[in-house]
């Protein structure tokens, strides 16, 4: 055979192998450079916020207004109407802060909108800032004490007690085991009469319990978030991709052999 057609007879058979290769490998693979992975991801997760009440979000728009965190707003609410805002005392306190309707008309309420959960919580943050400013001489970590105090039991009486406390050789500026103490005295004649007493009697163990309930419910509040974002920190959620294509062993086995007759 001469060497020409030898040549031709070898390109021919060349091409025809190299058309049958390509007829088998099959249209659906993915390209060369496609990633394929079958790990997992951490899931992209939105953590729900911490909640006490219907009403959270009212008490951290007005808590700035006194300078207090949020939840210390919400343990007022539960204490004095335990979230209802229809709620009615026996004086005739209303709402979900449970103001007297002169005090909020005094703190822009509009009459017949004292059970307005927005209305409350703002008038009420109002009338805290206001006391905040008149106790302004009693330090920052006992003011909020007195602010309480003079929310349940009015700003005369707390005065009161205060005199009383600084006569009998106590801290006019300390709640605890001071002031609160004399406050409870107002409803004995020997203190209510003396002359620093210009409010009058007053039974104060109502009032100095509300403002234990409100620090103990307060804390509870702090413990239950802190205790919230903690299980949150220690849990991790795991979703597969969405993306994820597994190769089924068939084909995996079909693209080796692809391989290997390329490489012939």
């Amino acid at each position: 055979m001469r060497k020409r057609e030898k040549t031709f007879y070898i390109v021919t058979i060349a091409a025809l192998i190299g058309t049958f290769t390509v007829s088998i490998v099959p249209d659906t693979l993915p390209p060369p450079s496609a990633e394929r992975t079958d790990t997992l991801v951490v899931a992209d997760t939105i953590v729900p916020a911490f909640r006490i009440s219907p009403y959270d979000s009212i008490f951290q728009c007005y808590a700035d207004t006194v300078g207090w965190d949020w939840k210390m707003l919400a343990a007022v609410a539960y204490v004095e109407s335990k979230f209802d805002t229809a709620a009615t005392s026996g004086v005739g306190a209303q709402g979900l802060m449970q103001m007297m309707p002169e005090t909020a008309r005094a703190m822009g309420v509009p009459e017949g909108m004292e059970r307005d959960p927005s209305e409350s919580v703002r008038a009420a943050a109002d009338y805290f800032k206001y006391l905040s400013h008149l106790f302004r001489r009693v330090p920052e970590g006992e003011r909020r004490y007195f602010v309480l105090a003079s929310y349940n039991a009015g700003f005369g009486h707390i005065q009161d007690a205060m005199r009383l406390a600084e006569k009998y050789g106590k801290n006019r500026y300390v709640w605890n085991e001071n002031v609160e103490t004399f406050l409870r005295l107002k409803n004995d004649s020997i203190y209510y009469t003396d002359s620093l007493c210009r409010n009058g009697r007053f039974t104060g163990i109502e009032t100095t319990l509300f403002v234990r309930k409100v620090q103990h419910k307060y804390s509870e509040y702090c413990l239950r978030e802190e205790q919230y974002w903690q299980t949150h920190r220690d849990t991790t959620h795991y979703m597969p991709r969405a993306a994820i294509t597994t190769i089924p062993e068939d084909v995996a086995h079909e693209d080796m052999h692809i391989d290997h007759t390329l490489n012939l």
